[in-house]
Formats: structure tokens, C-alpha cells, sequence
């Protein structure tokens, strides 16, 4: 009978995630559409007057900066994991595909996650940075500042030379700090792995050899350059980052937008959607950058017109509530919603009867074609640079 009834409560915890998820979907409609440097944002606006949701989460760059929360490789660091500490008093908020640099090499996070206040706890992410595994001087230097007051010793500048004194420099050292996110199809390629992992059992874990493979060919296809290969530097050559502060200069939150729509050409990239307009300004600009940053690569289409804007956004939304939802414990609190269909993918995090933060992408036949359906190998350089670390994966 104990069986019985927890199985009777999972599968209603099941239903209330679900049902949370497609009422925050069927509550939302257009706005007016935004374009801009081939990108075009359709925002989306609560569909009737509700009371604004106020949920106090802090966004995990705005935490960092505070000083609430600290995000460092483990003792014993690995690939797959990081380690989350917060003195936050209310949950700090993580979002599925969002990039912090530093520490041993850089990551995204694989899934949404919202930190509870006081806790420590461990993190799963994605290396997108193939060619690290040290500290870097930057970061060396900063852990030495941090300490002076306590410790004399001095932290070498060299990137190969251990630094040893203190657990606490060692721990500073290899910390982190927020940068962009993911670009939107490595987000989406990245997301329906993680998927497939719960679905198989194994936790929230991606496919880090699928991974470093679409950034390596990105990079490559875009002319952009690295030493270390730092999905980064996508964002951040010159040019390309000119013309991303071009393109974001008018792609402004409307007032009252929860989210948007992101469109190029005649081609959905995908929609992003929060309960709490806080957090979706939030987060507004950092995600659509991923979104922006790919329409710098876009074959010329021509500009979105409405209809064509209008018409994917629909059918992305109603793709959406046709999906079937699989729930799975979250890393931190609330639960995981991961979306599967045969037109749509996507992964959102519910707590507290509300969806935190809801990422969807279109899915077709010819964006499967090629796919890994098996956990793709790292090439011989990209084990020699911290494959081998992915101790689990």
C-alpha cells in the first residue's frame, strides 16, 4: 500500500507540473514584433489582466554580483559537476544554458535550476571550452588579492604551476562569474540530451562529445578563433560583438513581456517564457543574445514579415501544449518539466505551482537527421584537455 500511495503522489506532482506548464503557455499572446539585425523578437504578453507574479528570485548574475552566491569547481574537479554555494536569503535562480567562465575551463548549466537559500549544493554543467583545464592567470591574481590579508605566500602567474597554499585560494581561484548563454542551437541540441539522460536514468547529464563537436564547428564556420577553444569567443571577436550591441540597441523588454518568440527569417529559433516579469527582465537580454548571435550566421532570408512571424509563433505554442511532459526531480528545488513531440523540444523548471523559466524549440524531421542518438566520442584533443575528467558521463 506505501508503494500504492507514492506512486498515486508522484503521478498527481506529475499532473500539477504538467498543468502548470501549459497554463503558462495558453496564458501568454503576441505583441508587437521587434526587429533588428535579422532577428526578429515577438514578445510574449500576458493574454488577460492577472496579478503580477513576485516570486523575489534572484537571478544568478545579479547573485554573483552581490556576493550571495559563489559557483566553484569541486575539491576534486570534474567536467560534469560544479559546486553552488549561496548565503542568499531567498532561492537563487540558474538558467538551463547559461555560460560561467573561469575555473578550470568554462561551462553552461544543463538545466534550469533555482538554488535554495543557504545551501551548498552540486551543479551539472557542460564544458564548452575544449582546450582548458587550468586556472588562468586572471583568476590566479584575483584569489591572491582575495587572500593577502591572511596569507603572504604569493600565487604564481603561471597557468601550469599548481596553486597550492590555501584551500581557500584554491577555491577562489577556480571560481566563477556569469557571462552569456549558450547560442540557441547548441541550447536546443544540448537541452534534448540532457532529456535523454533522465529519460535513461542517468541524471542530467548532456552529451559533452556532441557538444564541443557543434562549438568546434561553429567556430570553425564563422571564422572565429580561440587557443583554447571558448565557445566565448562568439560573442566576444570585435566585430561580431559590435554587431551584437547593434542588433540588442532596440530589441528592448516591452513593459509587461514575459518572454519572446525568436525568429529569423522565415525559420522559428525558438521562445523563451517566465512566470515572474522580474526574472524575465531580467534575463531578457542575455537570452536574447543567444538568439542574436546566430542570426549573425543566418543565410540572408529576408526580413520576417508579420504573418510569418505570427504563424511560428502559433504553431510553436501549440506545439508546445500538444507535447508530451516528463517530470523529474530537480537538482535544486521545485521539479523539471521536460517537453518531447514530434515537432517540439524544451525543458522548464516548476516550483511552487509556477513555472520559474521555460525554454521551447521547434523540432523537424530534417533538424534530426544526423543527430547522436548515442553519447557522441571527444576527439583526441579534446580528451587530452579534460575529456578524460568526465568522471559518470
Amino acid at each position: 500500500m506505501p508503494d500504492d500511495l507514492s506512486s498515486v503522489a508522484a503521478g498527481q506532482e506529475s499532473g500539477a507540473v504538467a498543468t502548470a506548464v501549459r497554463e503558462l503557455i495558453e496564458g501568454v499572446r503576441a505583441g508587437d514584433a521587434q526587429r533588428a539585425g535579422g532577428l526578429t523578437l515577438i514578445p510574449l504578453l500576458p493574454a488577460k489582466e492577472q496579478v503580477k507574479r513576485q516570486s523575489g528570485y534572484l537571478p544568478l548574475e545579479e547573485a554573483l554580483k552581490l556576493g550571495l552566491v559563489t559557483v566553484t569547481e569541486q575539491a576534486q574537479a570534474t567536467v560534469p559537476e560544479l559546486i553552488a554555494t549561496s548565503t542568499a536569503e531567498t532561492p537563487v535562480v540558474l538558467v538551463g544554458g547559461e555560460q560561467v567562465i573561469g575555473g578550470l575551463q568554462n561551462r553552461v548549466l544543463n538545466t534550469t535550476i533555482l538554488v535554495a537559500a543557504h545551501v551548498t549544493q552540486p551543479i551539472p554543467v557542460t564544458c564548452v571550452e575544449a582546450g582548458r583545464w587550468h586556472d588562468t592567470g586572471a583568476y590566479a591574481a584575483y584569489a591572491n588579492v582575495a587572500d593577502n590579508d591572511n596569507d603572504d605566500t604569493p600565487v604564481s602567474m603561471d597557468a601550469n604551476v599548481a596553486q597550492a597554499p590555501t584551500p581557500r585560494r584554491q577555491t577562489v581561484a577556480r571560481a566563477f562569474t556569469s557571462d552569456e548563454a549558450g547560442y540557441a542551437s547548441l541550447r536546443r541540441m544540448h537541452s534534448k540530451a540532457v532529456t535523454a539522460s533522465l529519460s535513461s536514468g542517468r541524471g542530467h547529464r548532456s552529451d559533452q562529445g556532441a557538444v564541443w563537436g557543434e562549438v568546434s564547428a561553429r567556430m570553425m564556420s564563422t571564422g572565429s578563433y580561440s587557443s583554447s577553444d571558448a565557445m566565448d569567443t562568439l560573442y566576444k571577436t570585435p566585430e561580431r560583438a559590435n554587431k551584437l550591441a547593434e542588433t540588442m540597441g532596440t530589441l528592448k523588454r516591452p513593459d509587461g513581456a514575459l518572454g519572446f518568440v525568436a525568429v529569423v527569417g522565415a525559420k522559428v529559433l525558438g521562445a523563451e517564457i517566465f512566470t515572474d516579469e522580474t526574472l524575465a527582465d531580467a534575463y531578457w537580454e542575455k537570452l536574447a543574445r543567444s538568439y542574436a548571435v546566430e542570426a549573425l550566421d543566418a543565410d540572408s532570408g529576408g526580413e520576417t514579415s508579420d504573418d510569418t512571424g505570427n504563424i511560428g509563433e502559433a504553431r510553436l505554442l501549440a506545439d508546445a501544449l500538444a507535447a508530451d511532459i516528463q517530470v523529474h526531480p530537480s537538482p535544486g528545488l521545485g521539479a523539471d518539466a521536460r517537453l518531447v513531440g514530434s515537432h517540439i523540444s524544451g525543458a522548464g523548471l516548476v516550483y511552487d505551482g509556477a513555472v520559474v523559466h521555460l525554454s521551447l524549440f521547434p523540432e523537424d524531421e530534417a533538424s534530426d537527421e544526423g543527430e547522436a542518438t548515442q553519447p557522441t566520442q571527444p576527439t583526441q584533443a579534446q580528451r587530452h584537455y579534460g575529456g578524460h575528467r568526465q568522471s559518470g558521463s
